[in-house]
Order: structure tokens, then C-alpha cells, then sequence
């Protein structure tokens, strides 16, 4: 039975959809200017009657741009590119339209050419990022018949826009064709009202506006607008900006009154749209995160009221980087929507699932009951149930890819001042724990991780307004060979906050990297570590070599090879003392345009290193393409030697490997005699950091105990 009702629900939701669409469809085509909308590799999405009659387009065409010809001249000699000048638009990316005026070549070529107007809008995403492109095509056989007696008026009438001039007293002596057609009233018709006669039979002001503001208006800034609704006829309404300007001689006398009028239905239509598509996920079609909260802050209040409870639940996909990285992106789309049509099957109707990035999903459960340990044990069963059914192989392209999942659960409300945003950050914490303890884990929140909140909030606040050169300084932990002609040592960072006080690397770097702050610190990290290396090489009797940590976010900005080369040009630093530490996790996740940057800065002089190399997956399958120079051995294969077969194996592996392309190699965590010794058995180029030589050490202290002056 409830399979049934289901089904009828969804077949009427399914019919009013349609009939909504329709309903819009029915809009569009009622208007009498051209409406085209793009993507933005320029695919046709959307094209009214009106602009298949203006374009001469036929709607079984497949190919727009192919099919047409448009021209500059009214003779037809010059062509017009238009997909090159909606490629300009789209590239440009301004807030404003982009308009030219060309001629559309008729079915018949004995017939004249149809001049029309062109305004093309790139629509952006509440994030600014492109949405789609809006053309708007405008019919100007009427301007271009326009009687020549009346170029005199020609700036003001000869735009699409609807506009008149009146007498001294207010009365409409000249609306141009344009004017009359949007308010259905003759040249005679109009000539008999004033302005406010007009405005008081078809506009209506918004915003509380009155005419008497108006006129006010106008008579302090001699002008006013805003924006009005238009209305024809009782069926008929348009929305449009009304600009009116008052015109007065040297001696203040009022002359004229110029008015405008620019028809926007059809941006207000489009930016209805938007606001709705923005509430949506465009992948999975889920609500997003603005949505959530909007329900979440009205079933806090009804909680509140009542004394109810009910559960945020909190997932993450355990294995997603890796599908993406080794399946690609499409995949990875594909994954994510599976995971949204199964939560969606196995949740109740009442309950609301939203993507809130990534592959992160958020449930707020909706029974409302009276205690918060029933609550919980609802929470717990739907998180089992969703785990044990995500914990399966998906089907995806004919590849079979394990999956699964993490759950953090919060039951709510709390207190009575938490927001949904807060509420959201404690599942997300509750669900990070989760993570931490395994795979196919859910987690309760409690109330001891709200220092972790807490504490993240201070240091990005910290971040946000700390001053570097008071509170960063460089540290320098060196690399020892038993055989070496240059001294060599890895940069790091530290921070000492004025009140926070002594703030570890693993605390602030992954928040700076969340926040994109890692941009600005990485750069004056860059700064700081060029500048000791070129004042150390100007004094030092041996070469000194630093090497620099790059964030995965600062290696993936496009500008990132441009920035080294500014400041190499600030510093004046040699690149060849240079080594660059970069991340396996950096070459994996977009290999081509690592290949790129790598290629580029190795040309430049720079060494190129793989810091913690052996602990990402897919290590070997990129090895050999990448021009690097230098292999780091992470701590976590040191640690256990000589003890560990399995770690020498894995070393001795990696030695081969370096080996075969003559690099060099640092291990990290180098502590003990027995750690030393087992390198120095090793007849390779091997560069070794731990506490057994040296912790890091200030640019003073690493210079009295390393540098030769």
C-alpha cells in the first residue's frame, strides 16, 4: 500500500515538474525577443520561437553555429564570427552585457537582411563561478526604419530601450517605438498623459516607493531609478528599470523630462533560476549545504519548542580520493551520485539528505521523539544500515571498486545557542573521528571535541591576522653525508603566537591549507628560506643547499612556476642550491600538469625531491616520467631499523630504484647509531636527518655549528 501511494506521489511530482517546465517553456516563447541560452563550450541549451524566427534557425538543426550566417554590414560582404564573440564574452566574464548590433542572412537570399541587437551575459554561480550564457536577440527593423528627420534624437532613441522625452510640463510629446510597444499605447495616446498620468495607469514602484518620492527626487538630483513593474494590459507584466532625468536651462527652468525604460524580465527570470539551482547540488541533484541549514534552523525551533530530538549524521566515502585518482574524475561522479541514490532510497521521506562537498553527505533525521537516548538509538541503527549497505563493490564502467564509509552522528539540540553551522562542525568532527578509527566506523559526538573546534577556530582566526615577520620564523635541521661537498638542510617553519604561544606545524599547516592561507605563509616561507640561502652562499667557504616544503595547494595554483621566478628574481638566489620537497599526493592527483610544472623547474636549476616517498600507493607508476633529483625516505621505514625485514626491504627497494636514475636520497628520522650505520653500509648517494645529528635549529645556531665561514 505504501509502495503504492509512493508511486502516485512520485508520478505527480513527476507531472507538475513537467507541467512547471512547460508553464516556463509557454513564457519564454510568449516573449518577442530572441532568448538563446549556451554552456560554456557553447552547446545550445535553450532557444524560444522568437529567436529561431529572428536567427532564421531551424529547431531540427543540429549544428547553430554551422547552419547560420550572420554579418556586420546590411550588404552582407562582411561576416560575422558570432561563436568567437560569445567565446570573448564567456573569457571576459563581466557582470555587465556585451552587446553588438549585426545582420542575419534570410532563408531567401533575395530577401533583405534582419538587423538585430545582441546582448550576451555570462551568468555566474553564487561562487563566481560560470553558470551559463544568456543571449538576448533584439529585432531592430524597427530603428532601422526610423524616420532620418528624428537623428537628432538618435543616442536616445536608437537602443531597444523604451524611451520618451516630454515638454516642460510633463507631458510625453516624443516616446520612441520601443516605448509604445512595451505599453501598448500609440505615439497619440501617450502625447495626451504626463508622466505621472502614465505611471499611475501601468507602473507599479517597489520597495514602499511612491511617486511623490519621485518627484523629490528629482527635483534635488535631477534624476531618479529604479526598478518597476510594467503593466500593458491586466494579463500582461514585465519588469523593467525606469530612469527618468529632469532637463533644465541656465536659468533652471525645466525643459524636458527624459525617461528610460530597460525591460529585465527576462534577467529577473534568470536570476530566479540561479537562486533556485543554487539551493540544489548539480551532481546528485541533492539539496546543498545553504538548503540543509534552512531546514536544519527551522527543526531547531520546532525542538526547541517542543522538547524533541532528532540526529545529524555526518559521511564521508572511506576510499573516494582513490577513485578518483585511479579511475579518474567521471568515476569518481559517478560514485558520488550511486552514493546519493542510495541514501536517498534508505532514508524515510520525511528525512533530508544533502552533498556538502566532496563526497561528504549530511542526514538530518526527522522523528521528533521526546528522549534524547531513543533518538540516539534511532541515529545508531540508520548509521549501521548505512554503512553495512555502502560497505559493498560498485559497479561502475565495468570496474569493480570497493567502497566504504565513516559516520559521525550528533543528536540535537544541545544547548540553546548552537547554530546549524556549529551543529554541523560537531558531526563533521564526529565523523573525522570515526575516521580516524578505521574504516566502515560511525562515531557519537561528544562534548570533549568542542576544544578541537574550538582550538581550530583560534589558530584560523591566528592565521588571519598574524604578523609573519614577529610571529614565523625559519628552522634548519641538517642533512649529513659521509662524503659531501656542500652543506645541506631542510627548512622548516615555526610559530610562536603572542598569546596562543608555541604553535606546532602539524596544528596550523593542515588549517592553512583548508583556508587557502598556505598561499601567503608559503610564500613568505619561500622568501625567508631564498634570502639565508643566498646570504649563506655569499659568506660560506663550502656550498649550502636548503630544502623547501611545497604545499599540494601551492603547487597546483597556475601561477605557482611564476612566483618561484619572482622571487629567485627578488632574492637573487642561485636555483641550484635550491631543492624543491614535493608530495607524492601532488604528482597523483593531476600528474599531466605536475609533469609540467616539475619539467619547468628543473630547466630553471631547481633540484626536485619526493618527500615521504614509498608511503603513496602508486609510487612506481609514475616514477620513471618525472624529472626529479632527489628521493626522502619517510621516518616511518627508519623508525624500526635494523629490526624490521620488511622496512629494509622497502628501503633497499627504493635505493635500487634511485639507483637506476642516479638520484639522491635523504632519510628522515635518522636517531640511532644502528639507523647510521646501516646507511653508511649502503655505497650510495645518502643524505641523513634525525635527532642523531642534529634537531632543527635556528639560522644562528645551524651557522655557528654547520657553516664554514
Amino acid at each position: 500500500m505504501q509502495n503504492t501511494t509512493l508511486e502516485a506521489e512520485l508520478k505527480s511530482t513527476i507531472l507538475r515538474l513537467k507541467n512547471e517546465r512547460q508553464f516556463k517553456r509557454d513564457i519564454i516563447n510568449a516573449l518577442h525577443d530572441g532568448i538563446l541560452v549556451f554552456s560554456q563550450h557553447l552547446s545550445l541549451q535553450i532557444i524560444n520561437d522568437a529567436a529561431q524566427s529572428l536567427m532564421c534557425f531551424n529547431p531540427n538543426s543540429d549544428e547553430f553555429f554551422v547552419d547560420l550566417e550572420f554579418f556586420k554590414n546590411k550588404k552582407r560582404t562582411i561576416k560575422f564570427n558570432m561563436k568567437r564573440w560569445l567565446e570573448q564574452v564567456i573569457d571576459a566574464a563581466q557582470n555587465i552585457p556585451k552587446e553588438t548590433y549585426i545582420w542575419v542572412k534570410p532563408n531567401c537570399s533575395e530577401e533583405p537582411s534582419t538587423p538585430v541587437l545582441l546582448s550576451a551575459k555570462p551568468i555566474l554561480n553564487t561562487d563566481g563561478s560560470f553558470q551559463a550564457l544568456l543571449l538576448v536577440v533584439y529585432d531592430q527593423t524597427i530603428y532601422a526604419h526610423s524616420d532620418e528627420q528624428h537623428r537628432i534624437l538618435e543616442a536616445a532613441f536608437n537602443s531597444y530601450d523604451g524611451q520618451f522625452i516630454t515638454n516642460e510640463k510633463g507631458y510625453i510629446i516624443k516616446p520612441n517605438f520601443s516605448f509604445s510597444a512595451y505599453t501598448g499605447l500609440l505615439p497619440t495616446e501617450l502625447n495626451s498623459m504626463t508622466i505621472i498620468h502614465w505611471m499611475k495607469k501601468q507602473v507599479t514602484l517597489k520597495d514602499s516607493i511612491q511617486i511623490e518620492d519621485i518627484l523629490k527626487s528629482l527635483l534635488l538630483d535631477k534624476k531618479w531609478s529604479g526598478e518597476v513593474q510594467i503593466h500593458p494590459n491586466p494579463e500582461t507584466t514585465f519588469h523593467a528599470v525606469l530612469s527618468l532625468s529632469m532637463l533644465m536651462d541656465n536659468d533652471k527652468n525645466i525643459e524636458h523630462y527624459v525617461g528610460t525604460l530597460q525591460d529585465i524580465t527576462d534577467i529577473k527570470e534568470s536570476q530566479a533560476n540561479v537562486e533556485r539551482l543554487a539551493y540544489f547540488d548539480d551532481l546528485t541533484g541533492l539539496p546543498n549545504r545553504r538548503l540543509f541549514i534552512e531546514h536544519l534552523e527551522k527543526d531547531l525551533l520546532h525542538h526547541k519548542r517542543n522538547h524533541t530530538y532528532s540526529a545529524l549524521l555526518y559521511l564521508d566515502l572511506d576510499n573516494f580520493k582513490e577513485i578518483n585518482d585511479i579511475y579518474g574524475h567521471a568515476v569518481g561522479d559517478a560514485a558520488l551520485k550511486q552514493t546519493a541514490n542510495t541514501l536517498t532510497e534508505l532514508l524515510r521521506a520525511e528525512d533530508l539528505v544533502a552533498r556538502i562537498s566532496g563526497d561528504e553527505f549530511i542526514i538530518l533525521t526527522r522523528y521528533k521523539v521526546l528522549s534524547r537516548d531513543l533518538a540516539a538509538q534511532h541515529a545508531l541503527t540508520l548509521a549501521s544500515k548505512i554503512i553495512q549497505t555502502l560497505n559493498q563493490d560498485l559497479l561502475i564502467e565495468e570496474h569493480i571498486i570497493p567502497n566504504a564509509s565513516s559516520v559521525g552522528i550528533h543528536i540535537i539540540p544541545g544547548s540553546a545557542d548552537e547554530t546549524p553551522e556549529y551543529l554541523i562542525s560537531c558531526a563533521d568532527l564526529a565523523m573525522y573521528e570515526a575516521k580516524q578509527r578505521g574504516k566502515n566506523q560511525l562515531y557519537f559526538y561528544q562534548t570533549e571535541l568542542t576544544e578541537k573546534i574550538l582550538r581550530r577556530r583560534e589558530i584560523e582566526e591566528a592565521l588571519k591576522h598574524a604578523n609573519y615577520d614577529q610571529e614565523f620564523y625559519l628552522v634548519y635541521q641538517a642533512q649529513v653525508a659521509n662524503h659531501s661537498q656542500q652543506i645541506s638542510a631542510e627548512t622548516l617553519i615555526r610559530w610562536q603566537h603572542p598569546i596562543l604561544g608555541n604553535i606546532r606545524p602539524d596544528q596550523f599547516i593542515g588549517i592553512a591549507e583548508d583556508t587557502k592561507q598556505i598561499l601567503k605563509l608559503g610564500q613568505w616561507i619561500l622568501e625567508k628560506a631564498f634570502t639565508q640561502t643566498y646570504q649563506w652562499n655569499q659568506k660560506s667557504a663550502t656550498p649550502v643547499h636548503l630544502s623547501v616544503n611545497i604545499s599540494p595547494i601551492q603547487f597546483h595554483e597556475p601561477t605557482f612556476v611564476d612566483c618561484i621566478l619572482e622571487i629567485q628574481r627578488k632574492t637573487q638566489v642561485n636555483p641550484q642550491h635550491i631543492t624543491l620537497e614535493l608530495t607524492e599526493g601532488i604528482l597523483i592527483s593531476n600528474i599531466e600538469d605536475a609533469l609540467t610544472k616539475i619539467k619547468a623547474l628543473a630547466q630553471l636549476g631547481y633540484q626536485l625531491s619526493i618527500d615521504d616517498f614509498g608511503t603513496g600507493y602508486s609510487s612506481l607508476s609514475y616514477f620513471q616520467k618525472l624529472p626529479i633529483h632527489e628521493l626522502k625516505i619517510d621516518q616511518s621505514f627508519v623508525k624500526h631499523l635494523p629490526g624490521s625485514e620488511e622496512d629494509i626491504a622497502i628501503i633497499e627497494t627504493i635505493i635500487q630504484l634511485a639507483k637506476s636514475k642516479n638520484l639522491t636520497i635523504v632519510a628522515e628520522g635518522v636517531e640511532t647509531e644502528a639507523q647510521v650505520d646501516f646507511f653508511k653500509a649502503h655505497q650510495s648517494a645518502i643524505l641523513m636527518q634525525g635527532y642523531f645529528f642534529s634537531h632543527p635549529e635556528t639560522a644562528q645556531e645551524f651557522e655557528k655549528q654547520f657553516l664554514t665561514l
